[in-house]
């Protein structure tokens, strides 16, 4: 839907800052590499996973709400072990940036960000 917004027409829907930017972010491939170092400093289990004490501050750190963080955390531990996998960790950063710059969450996660599959 194109609208005059300023003299000039304007797609919300093309631009980072309306409603298309949370459908790039949801479709596009999780970008596990760039958390990956963050993640590892966090000392995973043998398990490779990290637990909901050693998570909270990380989320913490984004100011998000608890009740956020809670949805987040809820999408992202999609197994429901209640720890972190890499992949999970990933998951909740990428729900994190999205919330962060001002977009809703998802209903569920995207299918892409269901397999382990790195960008």
């Amino acid at each position: 839907v194109r609208k005059r917004e300023g003299g000039a027409l304007f797609d919300k829907n093309l631009t980072p800052f309306g409603e298309g930017a949370t459908m790039d972010i949801l479709n596009s491939p999780l970008p596990m590499r760039e958390y990956e170092f963050e993640f590892e400093k966090l000392g995973p289990g043998g398990d490779g996973k990290i637990n909901g004490t050693v998570a909270r501050g990380p989320l913490q750190d984004s100011k998000l709400p608890n009740a956020t963080l809670r949805r987040i955390w809820t999408l992202a531990d999609f197994d429901q072990d209640g720890k972190l996998s890499l992949h999970e960790f990933a998951i909740c950063k990428q729900l994190m940036k999205m919330k962060l710059d001002g977009h809703e969450l998802p209903v569920e996660l995207p299918s892409m960000w269901l397999s382990p599959v790195t960008e």
